[in-house]
Protein backbone atom coordinates (compact mmCIF):
# COMPACT_ATOMS: atom_id res chain seq x y z
CA UNK A 1 0.00 0.00 0.00
CA UNK A 2 1.47 3.34 -1.07
CA UNK A 3 1.49 6.15 1.51
CA UNK A 4 -1.15 9.21 1.34
CA UNK A 5 0.03 12.39 -0.15
CA UNK A 6 -1.95 14.47 2.65
CA UNK A 7 -3.32 14.00 5.99
CA UNK A 8 -1.93 12.95 8.82
CA UNK A 9 1.65 12.72 9.26
CA UNK A 10 1.03 9.65 11.96
CA UNK A 11 -0.91 8.01 8.35
CA UNK A 12 2.05 8.71 6.50
CA UNK A 13 4.91 7.21 8.61
CA UNK A 14 2.43 3.96 9.03
CA UNK A 15 2.97 3.54 5.32
CA UNK A 16 6.55 3.91 5.41
CA UNK A 17 8.18 0.56 6.13
CA UNK A 18 10.67 -0.30 3.55
CA UNK A 19 13.06 2.32 1.47
CA UNK A 20 11.23 1.21 -1.37
CA UNK A 21 7.97 2.29 -0.16
CA UNK A 22 9.72 5.98 1.08
CA UNK A 23 11.00 6.49 -2.26
CA UNK A 24 7.41 5.35 -4.22
CA UNK A 25 6.11 8.24 -1.92
CA UNK A 26 9.16 10.73 -2.64
CA UNK A 27 7.93 9.91 -6.30
CA UNK A 28 4.22 10.48 -5.87
CA UNK A 29 4.80 13.81 -3.65
CA UNK A 30 7.01 15.49 -6.15
CA UNK A 31 5.04 14.32 -9.73
CA UNK A 32 1.93 16.44 -8.54
CA UNK A 33 3.20 20.02 -6.74
CA UNK A 34 0.69 22.33 -7.73
CA UNK A 35 -2.40 19.97 -6.72
CA UNK A 36 -0.97 18.91 -3.55
CA UNK A 37 -0.19 22.45 -2.68
CA UNK A 38 -3.97 23.24 -3.62
CA UNK A 39 -5.10 20.53 -1.66
CA UNK A 40 -3.41 21.07 1.92
CA UNK A 41 -4.37 25.08 1.17
CA UNK A 42 -7.84 24.35 1.14
CA UNK A 43 -7.20 21.80 4.26
CA UNK A 44 -4.90 24.68 6.69
CA UNK A 45 -7.97 26.97 6.17
CA UNK A 46 -10.74 25.18 6.70
CA UNK A 47 -8.76 23.21 9.84
CA UNK A 48 -8.18 27.44 10.91
CA UNK A 49 -11.63 28.51 9.92
CA UNK A 50 -12.94 31.66 11.79
CA UNK A 51 -9.37 32.20 13.77
CA UNK A 52 -9.05 36.11 15.12
CA UNK A 53 -6.49 36.25 12.73
CA UNK A 54 -8.50 35.79 9.71
CA UNK A 55 -11.54 37.99 11.49
CA UNK A 56 -8.80 40.87 11.89
CA UNK A 57 -8.50 40.63 8.04
CA UNK A 58 -12.45 40.14 6.87
CA UNK A 59 -12.01 36.25 6.42
CA UNK A 60 -14.80 34.84 7.73
CA UNK A 61 -16.10 31.11 7.68
CA UNK A 62 -14.01 28.80 5.56
CA UNK A 63 -12.03 31.32 4.03
CA UNK A 64 -11.82 30.39 -0.15
CA UNK A 65 -7.58 30.34 -1.70
CA UNK A 66 -8.35 33.66 -3.37
CA UNK A 67 -9.53 35.45 -0.58
CA UNK A 68 -6.35 34.18 1.13
CA UNK A 69 -4.36 35.19 -1.41
CA UNK A 70 -5.82 38.64 -2.26
CA UNK A 71 -6.68 39.69 1.63
CA UNK A 72 -3.76 38.05 4.26
CA UNK A 73 -0.44 40.09 4.22
CA UNK A 74 3.34 39.01 4.55
CA UNK A 75 4.11 39.04 7.93
CA UNK A 76 7.18 38.79 9.97
CA UNK A 77 7.84 37.77 13.77
CA UNK A 78 7.13 41.46 15.23
CA UNK A 79 3.49 41.17 13.61
CA UNK A 80 2.35 38.07 15.52
CA UNK A 81 4.41 38.35 18.66
CA UNK A 82 1.59 40.03 20.38
CA UNK A 83 -0.93 36.42 19.31
CA UNK A 84 1.86 34.19 19.64
CA UNK A 85 2.22 35.82 23.49
CA UNK A 86 -1.66 35.57 23.63
CA UNK A 87 -1.30 31.76 22.85
CA UNK A 88 1.20 31.27 25.61
CA UNK A 89 -0.94 32.92 27.91
CA UNK A 90 -3.21 29.96 27.55
CA UNK A 91 -5.69 30.72 25.05
CA UNK A 92 -6.42 28.33 22.91
CA UNK A 93 -7.71 29.95 19.95
CA UNK A 94 -6.11 28.93 16.28
CA UNK A 95 -5.76 25.86 17.64
CA UNK A 96 -2.08 25.87 18.64
CA UNK A 97 -1.49 24.62 22.69
CA UNK A 98 1.91 23.74 22.24
CA UNK A 99 4.70 26.46 21.76
CA UNK A 100 8.11 25.69 20.53
CA UNK A 101 10.79 28.15 20.87
CA UNK A 102 14.17 28.90 18.98
CA UNK A 103 17.09 31.25 19.12
CA UNK A 104 18.00 33.22 16.57
CA UNK A 105 19.33 36.35 18.39
CA UNK A 106 16.93 36.05 20.40
CA UNK A 107 14.13 33.87 21.66
CA UNK A 108 11.25 33.49 19.58
CA UNK A 109 8.25 31.53 20.36
CA UNK A 110 5.73 29.50 17.47
CA UNK A 111 2.32 27.45 17.76
CA UNK A 112 3.27 23.73 17.59
CA UNK A 113 0.36 21.19 16.87
CA UNK A 114 0.35 17.18 17.39
CA UNK A 115 2.00 16.58 13.88
CA UNK A 116 4.99 18.38 14.27
CA UNK A 117 7.46 15.50 15.55
CA UNK A 118 5.51 13.26 13.69
CA UNK A 119 6.56 14.97 10.49
CA UNK A 120 10.06 15.15 11.37
CA UNK A 121 10.00 11.57 11.93
CA UNK A 122 8.95 11.50 8.07
CA UNK A 123 11.55 13.53 7.07
CA UNK A 124 13.87 11.22 8.91
CA UNK A 125 12.77 8.16 7.48
CA UNK A 126 13.10 9.93 3.90
CA UNK A 127 16.67 10.85 4.25
CA UNK A 128 17.52 7.61 5.65
CA UNK A 129 16.16 6.32 2.43
CA UNK A 130 18.06 8.54 0.62
CA UNK A 131 21.14 7.85 2.40
CA UNK A 132 20.56 4.31 1.89
CA UNK A 133 20.21 4.44 -2.04
CA UNK A 134 23.73 5.50 -2.35
CA UNK A 135 26.00 3.39 -0.24
CA UNK A 136 26.21 1.07 2.12
CA UNK A 137 25.15 2.97 5.24
CA UNK A 138 22.65 0.94 6.78
CA UNK A 139 24.53 -2.08 8.55
CA UNK A 140 25.62 -0.20 11.72
CA UNK A 141 25.07 2.38 14.25
CA UNK A 142 25.49 5.70 14.31
CA UNK A 143 27.52 8.00 17.09
CA UNK A 144 24.58 11.20 16.98
CA UNK A 145 25.76 14.25 19.52
CA UNK A 146 22.11 14.72 20.47
CA UNK A 147 21.26 17.31 23.55
CA UNK A 148 18.10 18.28 24.97
CA UNK A 149 16.53 21.14 27.09
CA UNK A 150 14.09 20.97 30.15
CA UNK A 151 10.90 22.20 29.08
CA UNK A 152 9.44 25.67 30.40
CA UNK A 153 5.85 26.29 31.18
CA UNK A 154 4.53 29.55 30.25
CA UNK A 155 2.52 31.60 33.18
CA UNK A 156 -0.52 30.47 31.60
CA UNK A 157 0.41 26.63 31.84
CA UNK A 158 1.19 25.90 27.99
CA UNK A 159 4.50 23.70 27.85
CA UNK A 160 7.69 25.37 25.96
CA UNK A 161 10.06 23.75 24.51
CA UNK A 162 13.18 23.96 21.62
CA UNK A 163 12.02 22.40 18.54
CA UNK A 164 14.77 19.48 18.73
CA UNK A 165 14.19 19.37 22.52
CA UNK A 166 10.74 18.78 22.10
CA UNK A 167 11.12 16.07 19.31
CA UNK A 168 13.34 14.05 20.72
CA UNK A 169 11.18 13.88 23.73
CA UNK A 170 8.08 13.22 22.23
CA UNK A 171 6.25 9.92 21.82
CA UNK A 172 6.80 10.06 18.56
CA UNK A 173 10.57 10.02 18.85
CA UNK A 174 10.60 7.40 22.10
CA UNK A 175 8.05 5.13 20.02
CA UNK A 176 9.71 4.71 17.26
CA UNK A 177 10.81 1.84 15.83
CA UNK A 178 14.39 1.11 16.52
CA UNK A 179 16.10 -1.79 14.74
CA UNK A 180 19.24 -3.02 17.35
CA UNK A 181 21.98 -3.14 14.52
CA UNK A 182 21.22 0.65 13.17
CA UNK A 183 20.30 2.33 16.10
CA UNK A 184 22.08 5.01 18.20
CA UNK A 185 25.14 4.40 20.69
CA UNK A 186 23.87 6.12 22.78
CA UNK A 187 20.85 4.94 24.99
CA UNK A 188 17.56 6.77 25.40
CA UNK A 189 18.37 7.88 28.72
CA UNK A 190 21.37 9.67 27.37
CA UNK A 191 19.15 11.16 24.13
CA UNK A 192 17.45 12.75 26.30
CA UNK A 193 19.66 14.28 29.20
CA UNK A 194 19.53 17.50 30.08
CA UNK A 195 22.82 18.04 31.56
CA UNK A 196 25.11 18.57 28.63
CA UNK A 197 28.21 17.42 29.84
CA UNK A 198 27.07 14.61 31.28
CA UNK A 199 25.39 13.51 27.93
CA UNK A 200 28.37 14.83 25.72
CA UNK A 201 30.60 12.42 28.18
CA UNK A 202 28.12 9.49 27.30
CA UNK A 203 28.01 9.99 23.69
CA UNK A 204 31.58 9.88 23.40
CA UNK A 205 31.97 6.80 26.30
CA UNK A 206 28.87 4.85 24.62
CA UNK A 207 30.28 5.46 20.98
CA UNK A 208 33.74 4.77 21.78
CA UNK A 209 32.95 0.85 23.74
CA UNK A 210 30.70 -0.13 20.11
CA UNK A 211 33.10 1.63 17.89
CA UNK A 212 34.01 -1.24 15.75
CA UNK A 213 29.99 -1.55 14.58
CA UNK A 214 29.60 2.63 14.02
CA UNK A 215 29.38 3.45 10.60
CA UNK A 216 28.24 7.53 11.00
CA UNK A 217 28.95 10.14 13.32
CA UNK A 218 27.03 13.59 13.72
CA UNK A 219 25.06 15.91 15.03
CA UNK A 220 22.20 18.22 13.87
CA UNK A 221 24.05 20.82 13.45
CA UNK A 222 27.78 21.36 11.92
CA UNK A 223 28.98 23.25 15.21
CA UNK A 224 27.92 20.83 17.63
CA UNK A 225 29.81 18.56 16.44
CA UNK A 226 32.67 19.82 16.40
CA UNK A 227 31.92 21.13 20.01
CA UNK A 228 31.04 17.47 20.87
CA UNK A 229 34.27 16.22 19.57
CA UNK A 230 36.71 18.86 20.64
CA UNK A 231 35.57 17.96 24.34
CA UNK A 232 37.32 14.66 23.76
CA UNK A 233 40.84 16.43 24.33
CA UNK A 234 40.37 16.71 27.61
CA UNK A 235 37.75 13.72 28.42
CA UNK A 236 39.89 11.54 26.75
CA UNK A 237 41.91 10.28 29.97
CA UNK A 238 38.55 9.77 32.03
CA UNK A 239 36.69 7.42 29.36
CA UNK A 240 39.70 5.13 28.98
CA UNK A 241 39.76 4.76 32.92
CA UNK A 242 35.77 3.83 32.54
CA UNK A 243 36.21 1.53 29.62
CA UNK A 244 39.10 -0.48 31.59
CA UNK A 245 37.37 -0.68 34.46
CA UNK A 246 33.75 -1.54 33.03
CA UNK A 247 31.90 1.47 34.78
CA UNK A 248 30.94 4.79 34.21
CA UNK A 249 32.95 7.69 36.77
CA UNK A 250 29.84 8.56 38.93
CA UNK A 251 31.76 11.89 39.70
CA UNK A 252 31.08 12.85 36.30
CA UNK A 253 27.84 11.47 35.29
CA UNK A 254 25.39 12.00 38.69
CA UNK A 255 21.82 11.23 36.90
CA UNK A 256 21.05 7.60 38.22
CA UNK A 257 19.18 6.86 34.91
CA UNK A 258 21.66 7.94 32.90
CA UNK A 259 24.82 5.63 34.80
CA UNK A 260 22.53 2.76 35.06
CA UNK A 261 21.92 3.00 31.84
CA UNK A 262 25.44 3.28 30.23
CA UNK A 263 26.82 0.95 32.88
CA UNK A 264 24.91 -1.67 31.27
CA UNK A 265 26.42 -1.62 28.07
CA UNK A 266 29.80 -1.43 29.61
CA UNK A 267 32.25 -4.28 30.08
CA UNK A 268 36.32 -3.91 31.36
CA UNK A 269 38.10 -3.33 28.18
CA UNK A 270 41.98 -2.98 29.71
CA UNK A 271 42.84 -3.29 25.57
CA UNK A 272 40.27 -0.97 24.06
CA UNK A 273 41.13 1.62 26.80
CA UNK A 274 44.73 1.45 26.13
CA UNK A 275 44.39 1.49 21.92
CA UNK A 276 42.00 4.88 22.62
CA UNK A 277 44.41 6.21 24.97
CA UNK A 278 46.94 5.53 22.25
CA UNK A 279 45.46 7.60 19.46
CA UNK A 280 44.62 10.60 21.91
CA UNK A 281 47.77 10.59 23.82
CA UNK A 282 50.28 12.38 21.14
CA UNK A 283 48.02 15.57 20.55
CA UNK A 284 47.33 14.58 17.01
CA UNK A 285 43.65 15.31 16.09
CA UNK A 286 43.79 15.04 12.67
CA UNK A 287 42.31 12.23 11.43
CA UNK A 288 41.35 11.41 14.74
CA UNK A 289 37.46 10.36 13.95
CA UNK A 290 38.80 7.56 11.45
CA UNK A 291 41.56 6.42 13.91
CA UNK A 292 38.89 6.12 16.76
CA UNK A 293 35.55 4.81 14.58
CA UNK A 294 37.84 2.58 12.04
CA UNK A 295 34.41 1.50 10.76
CA UNK A 296 32.79 5.08 10.28
CA UNK A 297 32.16 5.50 6.39
CA UNK A 298 30.04 9.03 6.95
CA UNK A 299 29.66 12.33 8.74
CA UNK A 300 25.92 13.18 9.15
CA UNK A 301 25.44 16.79 10.05
CA UNK A 302 23.90 19.98 8.30
CA UNK A 303 26.40 22.06 6.71
CA UNK A 304 24.45 24.72 4.55
CA UNK A 305 23.84 28.67 5.67
CA UNK A 306 26.18 29.39 8.68
CA UNK A 307 27.04 26.16 9.22
CA UNK A 308 29.51 26.22 5.98
CA UNK A 309 32.30 27.20 7.65
CA UNK A 310 32.82 23.93 9.78
CA UNK A 311 33.45 21.90 6.79
CA UNK A 312 37.14 22.38 6.79
CA UNK A 313 37.70 21.20 10.68
CA UNK A 314 35.38 18.36 10.13
CA UNK A 315 37.62 17.61 7.06
CA UNK A 316 40.41 17.77 9.60
CA UNK A 317 39.18 15.76 12.45
CA UNK A 318 37.83 13.15 10.14
CA UNK A 319 40.25 13.44 7.46
CA UNK A 320 38.25 13.90 4.79
CA UNK A 321 35.11 11.19 5.43
CA UNK A 322 32.01 12.73 3.20
CA UNK A 323 29.49 14.54 4.36
CA UNK A 324 26.67 14.23 4.15
CA UNK A 325 23.41 17.21 5.27
CA UNK A 326 20.37 16.02 4.73
CA UNK A 327 17.74 17.76 6.16
CA UNK A 328 16.02 20.83 5.51
CA UNK A 329 14.15 21.78 8.70
CA UNK A 330 13.15 24.83 10.43
CA UNK A 331 11.43 25.84 14.22
CA UNK A 332 8.67 27.58 12.38
CA UNK A 333 7.71 24.40 10.15
CA UNK A 334 9.33 21.14 11.12
CA UNK A 335 9.50 19.45 8.04
CA UNK A 336 10.81 21.37 5.05
CA UNK A 337 12.65 19.64 2.79
CA UNK A 338 14.66 16.56 2.23
CA UNK A 339 18.68 16.55 0.12
CA UNK A 340 17.94 13.84 -2.12
CA UNK A 341 21.85 13.27 -3.05
CA UNK A 342 22.88 13.11 0.41
CA UNK A 343 26.41 12.20 -0.44
CA UNK A 344 27.19 15.16 -2.52
CA UNK A 345 29.99 17.66 -2.56
CA UNK A 346 29.44 20.50 0.50
CA UNK A 347 28.97 23.10 -2.13
CA UNK A 348 26.09 21.09 -4.03
CA UNK A 349 23.69 20.54 -1.57
CA UNK A 350 20.32 21.14 -2.64
CA UNK A 351 17.08 20.36 -0.83
CA UNK A 352 13.38 19.63 -2.25
CA UNK A 353 10.77 21.06 -0.20
CA UNK A 354 7.69 18.32 0.12
CA UNK A 355 4.64 20.21 -0.50
CA UNK A 356 2.37 17.78 1.64
CA UNK A 357 3.77 19.63 5.34
CA UNK A 358 3.46 23.54 4.55
CA UNK A 359 2.00 25.67 1.88
CA UNK A 360 5.17 26.96 0.19
CA UNK A 361 4.86 30.83 -1.07
CA UNK A 362 8.51 32.52 -2.65
CA UNK A 363 9.00 36.30 -3.02
CA UNK A 364 11.59 37.25 -5.67
CA UNK A 365 14.83 38.59 -4.44
CA UNK A 366 14.33 41.76 -6.29
CA UNK A 367 10.76 42.34 -5.11
CA UNK A 368 12.25 42.09 -1.20
CA UNK A 369 12.67 46.11 -0.35
CA UNK A 370 13.30 44.85 3.51
CA UNK A 371 14.49 41.81 5.10
CA UNK A 372 11.99 40.33 7.99
CA UNK A 373 13.08 41.06 11.47
CA UNK A 374 14.38 44.15 10.76
CA UNK A 375 14.02 47.21 13.47
CA UNK A 376 10.79 48.73 11.81
CA UNK A 377 7.56 49.51 11.97
CA UNK A 378 4.26 47.51 11.01
CA UNK A 379 3.65 50.25 8.63
CA UNK A 380 7.04 50.14 6.93
CA UNK A 381 6.86 46.21 6.73
CA UNK A 382 3.45 46.60 5.01
CA UNK A 383 4.78 48.31 2.19
CA UNK A 384 6.03 44.77 0.78
CA UNK A 385 3.88 43.45 -1.50
CA UNK A 386 2.24 40.22 -1.85
CA UNK A 387 1.59 40.59 -5.70
CA UNK A 388 4.78 38.98 -7.31
CA UNK A 389 4.45 36.08 -5.01
CA UNK A 390 5.60 32.55 -6.74
CA UNK A 391 4.07 29.10 -5.89
CA UNK A 392 6.06 26.28 -5.24
CA UNK A 393 5.42 24.51 -8.71
CA UNK A 394 5.84 28.12 -10.48
CA UNK A 395 9.41 29.12 -9.05
CA UNK A 396 12.50 29.49 -12.25
CA UNK A 397 16.05 27.46 -12.18
CA UNK A 398 18.16 29.90 -11.64
CA UNK A 399 16.18 32.70 -9.24
CA UNK A 400 16.43 32.84 -5.76
CA UNK A 401 13.76 33.90 -3.64
CA UNK A 402 12.77 34.35 -0.04
CA UNK A 403 11.04 31.22 1.73
CA UNK A 404 7.49 32.46 2.85
CA UNK A 405 5.27 29.82 5.03
CA UNK A 406 1.60 28.95 5.88
CA UNK A 407 1.59 26.36 8.13
CA UNK A 408 -0.99 23.92 9.84
CA UNK A 409 -0.28 25.40 13.03
CA UNK A 410 -1.13 28.91 12.33
CA UNK A 411 1.42 31.02 10.89
CA UNK A 412 0.21 32.73 7.36
CA UNK A 413 2.36 33.85 4.53
CA UNK A 414 5.07 34.30 7.39
CA UNK A 415 8.83 35.39 6.35
CA UNK A 416 11.29 32.97 7.45
CA UNK A 417 14.29 34.88 6.46
CA UNK A 418 15.86 32.19 4.53
CA UNK A 419 16.97 32.66 1.10
CA UNK A 420 16.98 30.24 -1.52
CA UNK A 421 18.38 29.55 -4.87
CA UNK A 422 16.41 27.57 -7.43
CA UNK A 423 18.88 24.77 -9.14
CA UNK A 424 16.73 22.20 -10.87
CA UNK A 425 13.69 19.98 -10.70
CA UNK A 426 12.92 16.96 -9.25
CA UNK A 427 9.81 16.26 -11.51
CA UNK A 428 7.65 18.71 -10.80
CA UNK A 429 9.57 19.62 -7.29
CA UNK A 430 11.83 22.75 -7.37
CA UNK A 431 15.57 22.09 -5.67
CA UNK A 432 16.61 24.69 -3.86
CA UNK A 433 20.37 25.84 -2.81
CA UNK A 434 20.01 27.43 0.82
CA UNK A 435 21.93 30.65 0.03
CA UNK A 436 21.77 33.10 3.25
CA UNK A 437 19.69 33.88 5.76
CA UNK A 438 18.06 37.89 4.82
CA UNK A 439 19.32 40.98 6.26
CA UNK A 440 22.22 43.39 7.16
CA UNK A 441 24.98 41.96 9.53
CA UNK A 442 27.58 44.88 9.46
CA UNK A 443 26.95 48.52 8.47
CA UNK A 444 28.67 51.96 9.08
CA UNK A 445 28.26 54.29 6.26
CA UNK A 446 26.53 53.02 2.55
CA UNK A 447 28.15 49.42 3.27
CA UNK A 448 25.97 46.59 3.94
CA UNK A 449 27.82 43.52 4.46
CA UNK A 450 25.15 40.50 5.00
CA UNK A 451 26.30 37.11 5.96
CA UNK A 452 26.87 35.18 3.15
CA UNK A 453 29.03 38.50 1.95
CA UNK A 454 30.83 37.53 5.24
CA UNK A 455 31.25 34.15 5.01
CA UNK A 456 32.56 34.07 1.62
CA UNK A 457 35.25 37.17 2.97
CA UNK A 458 36.43 35.13 6.02
CA UNK A 459 36.79 32.28 4.20
CA UNK A 460 38.51 33.46 1.49
CA UNK A 461 41.22 35.33 4.10
CA UNK A 462 41.72 32.78 6.07
CA UNK A 463 42.26 30.07 3.50
CA UNK A 464 45.05 32.50 1.43
CA UNK A 465 46.54 33.23 4.45
CA UNK A 466 46.65 29.44 5.85
CA UNK A 467 46.56 27.44 2.73
CA UNK A 468 49.12 25.09 3.76
CA UNK A 469 49.26 25.24 7.87
CA UNK A 470 47.63 22.77 9.92
CA UNK A 471 46.03 25.12 11.98
CA UNK A 472 42.09 25.65 11.21
CA UNK A 473 39.36 28.14 12.00
CA UNK A 474 37.19 27.37 14.74
CA UNK A 475 34.40 29.57 14.23
CA UNK A 476 33.97 33.18 13.95
CA UNK A 477 31.83 35.69 14.93
CA UNK A 478 31.76 39.99 14.32
CA UNK A 479 30.40 43.41 15.26
CA UNK A 480 30.37 47.05 13.79
CA UNK A 481 32.61 48.78 16.60
CA UNK A 482 31.14 52.97 16.59
CA UNK A 483 33.00 53.73 20.22
CA UNK A 484 35.38 55.62 18.03
CA UNK A 485 34.86 57.66 14.37
CA UNK A 486 35.26 56.52 11.94
CA UNK A 487 33.45 52.81 13.06
CA UNK A 488 34.64 49.83 11.76
CA UNK A 489 34.41 46.00 11.57
CA UNK A 490 35.89 43.36 14.19
CA UNK A 491 35.93 40.02 13.48
CA UNK A 492 36.64 37.30 16.33
CA UNK A 493 38.37 34.20 15.44
CA UNK A 494 38.66 31.38 16.84
CA UNK A 495 41.61 28.82 15.94
CA UNK A 496 42.44 25.38 16.30
CA UNK A 497 45.24 23.51 17.66
CA UNK A 498 47.94 26.61 17.69
CA UNK A 499 47.01 30.31 16.71
CA UNK A 500 50.29 31.47 17.82
CA UNK A 501 51.90 31.82 13.87
CA UNK A 502 49.19 33.86 12.11
CA UNK A 503 49.64 37.23 10.87
CA UNK A 504 46.51 39.21 11.78
CA UNK A 505 47.60 42.14 10.22
CA UNK A 506 48.26 40.30 7.01
CA UNK A 507 44.61 38.51 7.82
CA UNK A 508 42.84 42.18 8.08
CA UNK A 509 44.09 43.27 4.90
CA UNK A 510 43.29 39.80 2.92
CA UNK A 511 39.81 39.97 4.36
CA UNK A 512 39.28 43.43 3.59
CA UNK A 513 40.21 42.86 0.10
CA UNK A 514 37.19 40.12 -0.13
CA UNK A 515 34.71 42.28 0.69
CA UNK A 516 32.29 44.21 -1.34
CA UNK A 517 33.41 47.13 -3.50
CA UNK A 518 31.15 49.85 -1.69
CA UNK A 519 33.22 48.54 1.37
CA UNK A 520 36.65 49.23 -0.08
CA UNK A 521 35.31 52.56 -1.72
CA UNK A 522 33.87 53.29 1.89
CA UNK A 523 37.47 52.50 3.87
CA UNK A 524 39.55 54.59 0.97
CA UNK A 525 37.34 57.73 1.34
CA UNK A 526 37.74 57.48 5.65
CA UNK A 527 33.66 56.79 6.24
CA UNK A 528 34.21 53.09 7.21
CA UNK A 529 37.88 52.77 9.61
CA UNK A 530 40.33 50.15 9.27
CA UNK A 531 38.94 46.58 9.86
CA UNK A 532 40.40 44.39 13.49
CA UNK A 533 40.70 40.81 13.63
CA UNK A 534 40.41 39.72 17.78
CA UNK A 535 41.76 36.32 18.09
CA UNK A 536 40.21 34.76 20.99
CA UNK A 537 41.61 31.85 23.27
CA UNK A 538 40.06 28.37 22.57
CA UNK A 539 36.98 27.69 24.15
CA UNK A 540 35.53 31.20 23.95
CA UNK A 541 32.84 30.08 21.05
CA UNK A 542 31.89 27.13 24.02
CA UNK A 543 31.56 29.97 26.76
CA UNK A 544 29.50 32.01 24.20
CA UNK A 545 27.38 29.25 23.40
CA UNK A 546 26.70 28.20 26.97
CA UNK A 547 25.68 31.63 27.87
CA UNK A 548 23.18 31.66 24.77
CA UNK A 549 21.59 27.75 25.73
CA UNK A 550 21.48 28.99 29.38
CA UNK A 551 19.68 32.43 28.55
CA UNK A 552 17.70 32.33 25.30
CA UNK A 553 15.78 29.20 25.25
CA UNK A 554 17.53 27.08 22.66
CA UNK A 555 18.86 23.56 23.48
CA UNK A 556 22.85 22.91 22.28
CA UNK A 557 21.45 20.80 19.53
CA UNK A 558 19.52 23.42 17.92
CA UNK A 559 22.30 26.56 19.08
CA UNK A 560 23.96 28.41 16.11
CA UNK A 561 26.56 30.30 16.49
CA UNK A 562 25.56 34.30 15.96
CA UNK A 563 27.46 35.98 12.93
CA UNK A 564 26.54 39.26 14.41
CA UNK A 565 27.71 39.59 18.24
CA UNK A 566 25.01 42.23 19.52
CA UNK A 567 24.08 40.96 23.23
CA UNK A 568 26.58 42.72 25.74
CA UNK A 569 27.43 39.56 27.40
CA UNK A 570 28.42 37.88 24.46
CA UNK A 571 30.62 41.34 23.59
CA UNK A 572 32.07 40.75 27.13
CA UNK A 573 33.08 37.23 26.99
CA UNK A 574 34.99 37.77 23.18
CA UNK A 575 36.57 41.13 24.56
CA UNK A 576 37.74 39.48 27.48
CA UNK A 577 39.17 36.33 25.85
CA UNK A 578 41.09 38.39 23.36
CA UNK A 579 44.89 36.83 23.01
CA UNK A 580 46.02 38.91 19.98
CA UNK A 581 44.83 41.06 17.86
CA UNK A 582 45.40 42.98 14.17
CA UNK A 583 44.25 46.28 12.14
CA UNK A 584 44.05 46.58 8.22
CA UNK A 585 46.83 49.57 7.69
CA UNK A 586 45.68 50.74 4.22
CA UNK A 587 43.15 50.23 0.95
CA UNK A 588 44.56 49.19 -2.13
CA UNK A 589 43.01 52.50 -4.53
CA UNK A 590 42.03 49.68 -7.38
CA UNK A 591 38.11 48.13 -7.37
Amino acid sequence: MDPPRLGSAHRILSALDTDEQVLRFVEAITSDVASIQSELLQQILADNADVAYFHRHGLFGVPSAEDFHSRLPLISYQDIELDVARIASGDEDGHAKILSGTSGGRQKLFPKLSDYDPEFLVLNRVARAALNRQGPFNTGKSLHFIYVRNPEVTPGGVKLSSGLSGYFTSPAFRNRKIDPATSYTSPDQVLQCVDYIQANYCHLLCGLVQRDQVVSVGSVFASTFVRSLKSLKCQWRDICQDIAEGAVNSRIVTSLPVRNAVNAILRPDIELADAIRKECCGGNWRGIVRRLWPEARLVQTIITGTMQQYVSIIDMLTDGLPIASSLYASSECSSLGVNLDPVCPPSEVLYTLFPCFAYFEFLPLENRLSAPDEDQGQEERSFVSCDNLVKLADVKVGDEYELVLTTKAGLYRYRVGDILKVVKFHNDAPQFAFVRRAGVLLSVDMDKTDELELHKAVTQAWNRHQEHSEIRLVDYTSRVDLSSQPGHYIIYWEAFPDPQILELDVCCFELEESLSVVYRRNRREGSVGPLEIKLVRQGTFDKIMDHVVQNGGASYGQYKTPRCAKDPKVVSILESSVIAKGQARYMQTST
